[in-house]
C-alpha cells in the first residue's frame, strides 16, 4: 500500500479504473400527471382517460383498436459507455421517433420509466404489425445502443381494451426475456 507524505493512502490505477467502471444505470423520472415533460408525450393519467374513452367507442361501434406497449432497452449500456446525460438524450430521441411513427389519430403516452403505451385506433392486431415494423426500423437507424421491445394486442371480443393491455404486456415480457438472453 502506497502512502502520500501526509500519511493518506494513494489509490492505484487499477483502483481508479474500477471506480470509473462502476455500473451506471439510466433511470428517468417516473412519469406522472397528464403529460410527460421529458419526452413531450402524454402522461399516464391522460392515457387512462384515453383508454376509457376508446373502450367506450370500441364497444359502441365495434371498431378495431390495438394497444402496443413499447419498452426502451439498452439504456444501461448507453449510460455505462457514454454517461447519464447522453443516455437521457438517447431516450428522448427514441421517444420522439415513436411519436413520429404514429398516425395523428393514434395516441402515445409514457406510462412507466422506460415504457410507452400506444393506442392504434381503427387498427386490428394484424395491421398493427406495420406499426411495429416501422418503429423497429426507425429505432434501428438511430445511432447508439438503445432499442425497443414491443408487445401488442387487440381485444379478442372487440369489447375489452384492458384485456388487450394484459395480452400486450405478456407479449412484451416475453420479448424482453429474449432481449435479455441476447436472442434478439
Amino acid at each position: 500500500m502506497a502512502l502520500e507524505p501526509d500519511g493518506n493512502r494513494i489509490m492505484t490505477m487499477d483502483e481508479h479504473s474500477m471506480d470509473e467502471q462502476a455500473p451506471q444505470t439510466y433511470e428517468p423520472p417516473e412519469p406522472s400527471g397528464w403529460s410527460d415533460p421529458l419526452t413531450g408525450t402524454d402522461g399516464p393519467r391522460l392515457w387512462d382517460r384515453i383508454l376509457g374513452s376508446e373502450l367506450a367507442r370500441v364497444r359502441r361501434y365495434h371498431r378495431p383498436a390495438t394497444v402496443a406497449l413499447v419498452e426502451v432497452t439498452g439504456m444501461d449500456d448507453v449510460s455505462r459507455v457514454w454517461g447519464e446525460e447522453i443516455a437521457e438524450q438517447a431516450f428522448i430521441r427514441v421517444a420522439r421517433k415513436l411519436a413520429i411513427e404514429i398516425r395523428s389519430s393514434d395516441h402515445i403516452a409514457r406510462v412507466e420509466r422506460l415504457r410507452f403505451a400506444v393506442l392504434l385506433t381503427e387498427t386490428d392486431e394484424i395491421a398493427a404489425i406495420n406499426f411495429v415494423e416501422r418503429v423497429r426500423q426507425a429505432i434501428d437507424q438511430q445511432p447508439g445502443e438503445a432499442g425497443v421491445a414491443i408487445g401488442w394486442a387487440s381485444p379478442a371480443t372487440a369489447t375489452d381494451l384492458r384485456e388487450a393491455m394484459a395480452s400486450a404486456e405478456a407479449r412484451l415480457v416475453a420479448e424482453l426475456a429474449l432481449v435479455e438472453d441476447g436472442a434478439i
